[in-house]
């Protein structure tokens, strides 16, 4: 995964959190996904401006269409964030030779905050 295609998959996973935060019937659920969006948001925020600071180049992105899904439980949740966290330990990968230490550390941030909201979801 590039860093286009991250960004892309970044801005859609925000909507897509805020939607399940609008929907969960569970309190706790609604509270850490809302924590989770705030987080998330400024860690991709800063992870774009730290790249293009480093590069020069201006983030250019597909503009195609974002699908919502409905919030159907945790466990769909679960899943979902698993896969975030998956593509962006692989964005990772396909950086660590470049010395961008800084934007390294912004992506642990952004998987810190990924399973933080994994144990939330989990718990019961």
């Amino acid at each position: 995964m590039n860093f286009n295609q991250i960004v892309r998959y970044s801005l859609e996973y925000l909507n897509q959190s805020r939607y399940y935060h609008w929907q969960t019937e569970s309190y706790a659920h609604h509270e850490a996904l809302g924590e989770f969006y705030n987080a998330f948001s400024e860690s991709v925020d800063k992870m774009v401006e730290a790249m293009s600071g480093r590069t020069g180049e201006k983030i250019s992105i597909d503009q195609g269409k974002v699908e919502l899904v409905d919030y159907n439980g945790a466990s769909e949740v679960i899943e979902s964030l698993e896969a975030l966290r998956s593509s962006y330990q692989e964005f990772k990968e396909s950086i660590i030779n470049l010395g961008y230490i800084d934007i390294e550390d912004i992506i642990d941030d952004i998987v810190h905050s990924i399973n933080e909201l994994l144990f939330h979801m989990r718990l019961k």
